[in-house]
């Protein structure tokens, strides 16, 4: 696989550089195009920054003042040691467009960088291969400059996080009222004593309990049979 990717790379270079070969050979004068380069988030006067691992698209511009159209053929690019831009650290994807841009008119393209790079400053070009309708090849400069690679910036919003921090947070919550439930000081229910009654009072209530009440008795229940001697 990794033979495969470098054969592919080893043809794109090949093929860009017989294509401006080609353009010096052949073409009689440059067309009339210029180029931009807009990085995202960018700072006028800073150097352009690129986050490690996301892909930055950089919105590159086509300006074709000429009175022909011309055919955005291909665009890519290289990254190198700042210093020394002929030391190559990486080759970049190259994107093959085949987009035309009208005579007198402005095209805008995106050119994506994604790969993993420590934060520091490197060098990186890019390149575009212009064609006309003689099919004639004008290899074009789009940025030829440092930029920053930058750690991608971390999110304060981490549902694992949080409900890692919950967790934690019931846990000394549990704790917490373990121990003052084991400090506490056990409260006895006190229970309420019914006062002792004095024999008098005990007396009392055993002559009211042996009473009856008889007004719910008939009267005639009430005297008492006669009682017939035999002799």
């Amino acid at each position: 696989m990794l033979g495969l990717k470098s054969t592919l790379k080893a043809l794109v270079c090949g093929a860009f550089f017989l294509a401006s070969v080609s353009a010096q050979a052949s073409a009689s004068t440059l067309p009339n195009v210029g180029v931009s380069a807009e990085f995202p988030n960018a700072i006028p006067g800073l150097t352009p920054d690129l986050i490690s691992g996301d892909a930055n698209d950089i919105k590159v511009t086509f300006r074709n003042t000429g009175k022909t159209d011309l055919k955005v053929n291909l665009m890519v690019g290289t990254v190198a040691e700042p210093t020394d831009f002929n030391t190559i650290i990486r080759n970049l994807t190259a994107y093959k467009y085949s987009t035309t841009v009208k005579a007198e008119s402005t095209l805008i393209l995106d050119y994506t960088i994604k790969m993993e790079h420590p934060s520091r400053e490197v060098g990186l070009t890019i390149m575009a291969d212009l064609m006309d309708s003689s099919k004639n090849h004008f290899p074009i400069v789009v940025y030829n400059s440092t930029v920053n690679f930058t750690e991608p910036a971390q999110s304060w919003i981490d549902l694992q996080l949080i409900f890692l921090y919950v967790l934690i947070a019931g846990i000394f919550a549990a704790i917490g009222m373990f121990i003052k439930d084991a400090m506490a000081p056990e409260t006895k229910t006190a229970k309420k004593k019914t006062p002792a009654m004095t024999p008098e009072e005990r007396a009392a209530a055993l002559e009211k309990m042996k009473e009856l009440d008889e007004d719910w008795i008939p009267e005639h229940h009430k005297k008492s049979p006669r009682v017939t001697k035999r002799r």
